[in-house]
């Protein structure tokens, strides 16, 4: 019988990561009079600006990033189009790559964005050019096409979500766009929304991203600016001034109250005068208690008829986390020697200054009990372990016994 001595990591914390939350504002593409930019600059298709964002604070493992734009700047020449793109997520942070579909002149955006490391808690980023409903029309009709998106199957939702919906980029062709996006059916392997295209909008090109979470963790809603006339400042055309609403929406469900709590808004809705300059500004959104408000607005000679913001208000539950990736690769064979138990065999070196790191998930076979001892001689039995246990973080025990036979089955994780 063999005996495996090594720092096993402990049992009393279950081996996840716990959420880290971080959020902020890309403000990096902005309107400049010298030197320009070069979405402001040149009149070359897929003319590019990239930014580096970092974290405030490095994550413990790659988290879920989601991009939500608060303001659009752009020209009124024809056709009109931009596409917001997320890459190279890591611990650090993540790179935003602006990029123009037209020549036409792009002043700047600011991108709010959240990090969030937790399992509950998934991202769906959707691009397309097939838009036959919405593609082409003259005649100044609303037009809806929907667009759905099917789960990954490692998803595990247990059931419907809640789902937040943006607009990270757009190829728009006619005058006078009329453009949003909603939600419309939601399982807990799919989700469907609806691109809505009113008066001569038209759209060649779409890219959205949700954000998706059970409904005991994700909370989401929209605010709608809608013009009341000629008599609305923001319909007013202005060269100067900044014109803004207010608006203010409820939150009622408990869940959602408490703290820690946090929250993200972003552009999902846009209807304006393609005469004129878009510009699209949103600012001052708050979450204080049970309301949410924010101002909706526009700037200079620009005419700003609808617009439409989704947000979402996200509370980590107290069990909530990740596995952690870093797990070591400890465990190679287990030598089953036809008795009562099996005891596994370390294949890795051991560093001179003890182990550090997780050990790999272990999978306990139906039938069969590990047990875990923190003494060489089998003294101060510690734990039995009798099903799945992900990775674990602090080292503690000193070796490990599979109670029953084994066969040729792995019960480790070293993937």
């Amino acid at each position: 019988m063999k005996y495996l001595v090594l720092s096993v990591c402990a049992l009393s914390v279950l081996g996840f990561i716990k959420p880290q939350y971080d959020s902020g504002i890309d403000q990096s593409l902005h309107w400049a009079q010298t030197p320009y930019h070069p979405l402001q600059q040149s009149v070359e298709v897929g003319r590019s600006f990239q930014t580096l964002v970092k974290f405030n604070k490095p994550f413990k493992s790659t988290p879920t990033v989601i991009l939500a734009p608060i303001k659009y700047d752009f020209g009124d020449t024809l056709p009109q189009g931009f596409d917001i793109q997320l890459s190279a997520v890591n611990t650090v942070g993540f790179t935003i790559t602006y990029v123009a579909l037209s020549p036409a002149t792009i002043f700047g955006f600011d991108v709010s964005w959240a990090a969030i490391l937790d399992s509950n808690i998934y991202t769906y980023e959707l691009q397309t050019n097939n838009l036959p409903v919405v593609k082409s029309n003259k005649e100044g009709t609303t037009r809806s096409q929907p667009l759905e998106v099917t789960f990954p199957e490692n998803w595990s939702l247990k059931s419907a979500p809640n789902v937040a919906i943006f607009i990270l980029g757009l190829k728009m062709v006619e005058a006078w766009p009329k453009i949003t996006v909603n939600m419309a059916v939601i399982t807990k392997t799919s989700a469907q929304f609806k691109v809505i295209v009113g008066q001569k909008g038209t759209i060649e090109f779409l890219r959205v991203n949700m954000i998706i979470g059970e409904k005991d963790t994700l909370l989401v809603g929209t605010i709608l600016h809608k013009t009341s006339g000629a008599s609305d400042p923001l319909n007013a055309v202005n060269p100067e001034s900044e014109r803004v609403k207010k608006y203010e929406d409820k939150i009622t469900d408990e869940i959602f109250l408490k703290t820690p709590r946090y929250t993200l808004y972003g552009i999902s809705g846009l209807y304006y005068n393609f005469g004129a300059f878009c510009r699209f500004l949103t600012k001052n959104y708050l979450l204080v208690k049970d309301k949410i408000s924010v101002e909706i607005g526009t700037w200079q000679n620009s005419q700003l008829l609808e617009g439409q913001i989704s947000w979402f208000v996200y509370v980590p539950k107290p069990d909530a986390g990740v596995t952690d990736p870093d797990c070591a690769q400890v465990w190679e064979s287990c030598n089953y020697q036809g008795d009562s138990f099996t005891v596994c065999d370390r294949k890795m070196s051991f560093p001179k200054d003890g182990w550090n790191k997780p050990v790999k998930s272990f999978k306990v076979p139906d039938g069969k009990v590990l047990k875990v001892y923190n003494e060489e001689n089998l003294k101060g039995l510690s734990i039995r372990i009798e099903k799945d246990l992900p990775c674990m973080e602090v080292p503690k025990f000193s070796f490990l016994q599979l109670v029953g036979s084994l066969g040729d089955d792995k019960f480790w994780d070293n993937d």
